[in-house]
């Protein structure tokens, strides 16, 4: 038997379980990235360490996005709100007729 050796395995995709929970730690300020083609949520870290998270089509990252976005635009108005309470003085009326 002459020529090239050659060899091919395949890996099985594994199917998460809702017991399942993979927990990573990717420090400070990682880069999220979204590959539409793909499905994929991706998250980097220094260009090395990276998670993909496959199967999120775009609505449910649109979904996603739509309540980050609001829930930190409601906090931002309630601490502005609560700054502005507490910025102003009570008034004393000084009126005894």
């Amino acid at each position: 038997m002459s020529g090239s050796y050659h060899s091919s395995f395949t890996i099985e995709r594994l199917m998460l379980h809702q017991e399942t929970t993979h927990e990573y730690y990717m420090g400070s300020d990682p880069s999220i990235f979204y590959c539409e083609d793909h499905d994929t949520l991706i998250v980097v870290k220094d260009g090395s360490d990276r998670v993909l998270l496959n199967g999120l089509n775009k609505e449910t990252m649109l979904k996603f996005a739509t309540k980050l976005y609001s829930d930190d635009l409601k906090n931002t108005l309630e601490s502005i709100k609560d700054k502005d309470a507490e910025s102003k003085e009570p008034v004393v009326n000084m009126d005894f007729e």
